[in-house]
């Protein structure tokens, strides 16, 4: 009998020891919790991205439809461009190192992500020539905003 009692106090207490401890954990995180800031759930935004958040609804829209088509219209670049980054990952991969055929896709490479960025530019510029004057300016103002201390662009 002495030993059951024993047994049982030695139960109890313990059960009192974990569940402090749990409550402690649940109170500690709860203070935690309520004592951050929270967030609004926005993710940092990079170019464009960033630049349409800014926009009305109808010209992210807009600029959203005339990225994708231009997306659409040069699938083959974009593939060209894939393929010939990773020929020059074989060619660098590769027991010996053939050096003008790896010039020769660097420069595939090269120019076909310069076509493909001068054809998304040439988008934004259809798209800006289409803007009222104060949502270039917010566009001009997002796109400026990712660099690092830039000044806010004004022509007053």
């Amino acid at each position: 009998m002495i030993q059951s009692s024993k047994r049982l106090k030695t139960l109890l207490v313990a059960s009192l020891l974990l569940n402090v401890f749990l409550i402690g954990g649940v109170v500690g995180g709860l203070y935690q919790w309520s004592s951050h800031q929270r967030t609004t759930g926005t993710v940092v935004q990079h170019g464009l991205r960033q630049a349409l958040a800014q926009l009305p609804e109808a010209q992210r829209h807009q600029l959203r439809r005339m990225l994708r088509e231009t997306r659409l219209n040069n699938q083959p670049l974009i593939v060209a461009s894939r393929q010939a980054h990773l020929d020059v990952i074989h060619r660098l991969q590769a027991p010996t190192l053939d050096r003008d055929a790896l010039d020769a896709d660097l420069d595939r490479a090269r120019n076909a992500d310069i076509t493909l960025r001068t054809r998304v530019d040439a988008t934004l510029a259809d798209f800006a020539a289409s803007l009222p004057a104060d949502d270039r300016e917010t566009l001009a103002e997002a796109i400026a905003s990712r660099r690092h201390n830039a000044p806010k662009v004004r022509n007053d």
